[in-house]
């Protein structure tokens, strides 16, 4: 904890220009006013930079002016000068730039949170009240910073409590044994994920190309927020998986048998080599070998299901040389062709439509050990829940039987192994219909506007592949409520070239489900999006062009240089020494540069 604490009556003693003299009625009676300054204090005290991200010291810009309007400025420019390239002018312009945009998504728990990341640590005030038997808990949110974004201040909100009573019978099933609505929330998605990987023969089509159900999801939580209840999820497709174990060990008994009644018929020239089975399985370990990865999907159909409940196993394998397989996992949330060599006898495969899925959790700094900065494409792949630490204690006897959640899971799972079986003998195409069409375009046409104003262009690649997302969860959310009275459509004739096929509608509280749960993770992605490091300017509306000056400056690099280099660069294009500087340190912080010595830069090859 810091020594120093700061008062009210600090405010007008500011280090530094233009503070106000005096402050507004609204922002002085404000409840949160004594945390910021306190925090305040801490950073001075500290000499700690908080702001070494252009997302950082944008989301602080964007929680002051929140909170504090005008009056915040001066706060803003005390928390960025301990940033080695802080400038005055730049700094008071970007808080304009927050100002004037008039949004206040991102509140003042942003800042809170940030500076608890960057090791800030401060005396949290606390106004004098009335004693409550509620009282103990109404700040343990707060304490040292932890858990504020996930504050009531903080718009990130739970969807399972506007869908629950419409949900197929199966989902209905699986909340029933919630504790809150944010388990609730958690048990949907993982079951929507695990499910999501079993109808490899549902399709609809999406921006007039085939699409699966597919979903990849990351739940990121601190310690003991409850996220492990996600593994309850995997017993819902424990049966389909061993089921396709115990096929592969029948086989492999045979495959072992013929050949030994090969290698005995061979001398006679009678006998025929018989080919080893496929690997048959549902489930991929994350620590595998980009060359375990395709081979496994290649032989099963291209399906598969990652499931990790450590999201740095799956970044330690990323980061591996043999282990490396993001490109295919990008690839494989479009269905892509993912292709590979068998070094063994040189055979090249491709698999031509993975439908593979996946499932992670972990902390919020494993988040960033796998995907390092908003522009890397596995970000916007992915559906984000960020769980808040909730400070209650749940009664952990309070169960009216011996059914433990793990048998109430397995059961769900053994019936839905059965409806798979029905399942997995038809093709099924699913369809929206025209005034889920259109529904679906308005809310996508005036979100994705709004979160270009909010956040800048870099979310827009995850705003539009939730709309991906949200047509997939209505796939699902269709296929299971067909297990409700068990009947399909009947396939729709066998013309010659084409396979029989069921069409499937939408039911209408199926669509408003799948949207109801996407305006959520918007919500959830942005979270996630503000801590991952950018390098973009921020975009004020009606004004996307305000990122040229730098990715011009990037275009005039040779690719090595050293500094005498980026400066003549910078002058060319009348960018000062210090923004030069700044650039280049951005730059190499999300990866578009490499410093591998002193005065050395390379561009990465393109």
């Amino acid at each position: 904890m810091s020594g120093q604490v700061f008062n009210p009556d600090d405010w007008n003693s500011a280090p530094v220009e233009k503070v106000p003299a005096a402050l507004s009625p609204a922002v002085a009676s404000s409840s949160n006013l004594p945390a910021i300054l306190a925090l305040v204090g801490a950073v001075e005290a500290s000499g700690i930079d908080i702001t070494p991200t252009y997302s950082d010291w944008l989301s602080i810009a964007f929680a002051l002016v929140s909170e504090l309007g005008e009056d915040g400025r001066s706060i803003f420019q005390r928390l960025s000068r301990f940033n080695p390239h802080y400038e005055y002018e730049e700094t008071d312009r970007q808080y304009s730039h927050c100002l004037n945009d008039g949004s206040r998504e991102i509140t003042i728990a942003s800042l809170f949170h940030i500076a608890h990341l960057h090791g800030v640590r401060w005396e949290q005030p606390r106004a004098p009240q009335k004693p409550s038997p509620k009282s103990s808990s109404s700040h343990s949110q707060f304490e040292d910073g932890e858990d504020l974004r996930m504050s009531k201040s903080v718009k990130i909100g739970t969807f399972s409590q506007t869908v629950r009573e419409q949900l197929p019978d199966i989902l209905k099933r699986v909340v029933a044994d919630s504790v809150s609505d944010v388990d609730a929330d958690l048990l949907i998605l993982g079951s929507l994920t695990v499910f999501s990987a079993c109808l490899p023969n549902v399709y609809g089509v999406y921006d007039r190309r085939e699409v699966f159900s597919n979903l990849f999801l990351y739940v990121t939580a601190r310690a003991s927020a409850g996220k492990g209840r996600l593994s309850l999820c995997r017993h819902l497709v424990a049966p389909i998986h061993r089921e396709l174990r115990e096929q592969y060990r029948k086989s492999m008994e045979k495959y072992k048998q013929d050949q030994l009644q090969y290698v005995l018929n061979k001398k006679k020239g009678e006998a025929t080599e018989p080919q080893e089975p496929p690997f048959l399985t549902l489930f991929i370990p994350a620590n595998s070998t980009a060359t375990v990865v395709y081979q496994t999907l290649s032989q099963n159909d291209g399906v598969g299901l990652l499931f990790e409940t450590e999201g740095d196993t799956l970044a330690n394998a990323f980061n591996s040389d043999l282990g490396n397989y993001s490109d295919g996992f990008r690839k494989a949330f479009h269905h892509e062709t993912i292709s590979y060599l068998r070094k063994k006898d040189r055979e090249y495969v491709e698999i031509t439509k993975p439908k593979f899925s996946a499932i992670l959790s972990g902390t919020p700094q494993q988040v960033f050990n796998l995907i390092p900065s908003a522009e890397n494409g596995l970000f916007s792949r992915f559906i984000f829940y960020v769980m808040p630490t909730e400070i209650v204690w749940h009664d952990m006897f309070s169960a009216d039987s011996d059914t433990t959640a793990d048998d109430l899971f397995k059961e769900i799972g053994r019936d839905f192994c059965q409806f798979h079986k029905m399942l997995s003998a038809q093709y099924i195409r699913f369809t929206l219909t025209t005034d889920q069409q259109r529904q679906f375009n308005a809310f996508f046409t005036q979100t994705q506007e709004e979160y270009a104003a909010l956040f800048g262009d870099d979310i827009i690649a995850s705003v539009r592949r939730l709309g991906l997302i949200l047509f997939r969860f209505a796939m699902i959310l269709t296929v299971l409520r067909q297990m409700d009275d068990g009947a399909f459509p009947l396939p729709s004739g066998n013309e010659e070239g084409h396979r029989p096929e069921s069409i499937l509608v939408c039911a209408d509280a199926d669509f408003a489900t799948a949207l109801a749960m996407v305006k959520v993770l918007l919500q959830h992605s942005a979270a996630v999006f503000q801590t991952l490091p950018r390098h973009d300017f921020y975009k004020p509306r009606g004004h996307r062009n305000t990122n040229d000056r730098r990715q011009a400056f990037f275009a005039a690099l040779p690719d090595v240089f050293d500094r005498a280099a980026y400066l003549k660069a910078a002058a060319s294009l009348s960018v000062s020494e210090k923004t030069a500087e700044r650039y280049i340190s951005d730059l190499c912080k999300s990866g578009l540069l490499s410093h591998p010595a002193i005065d050395k830069y390379l561009k990465p090859p393109s």
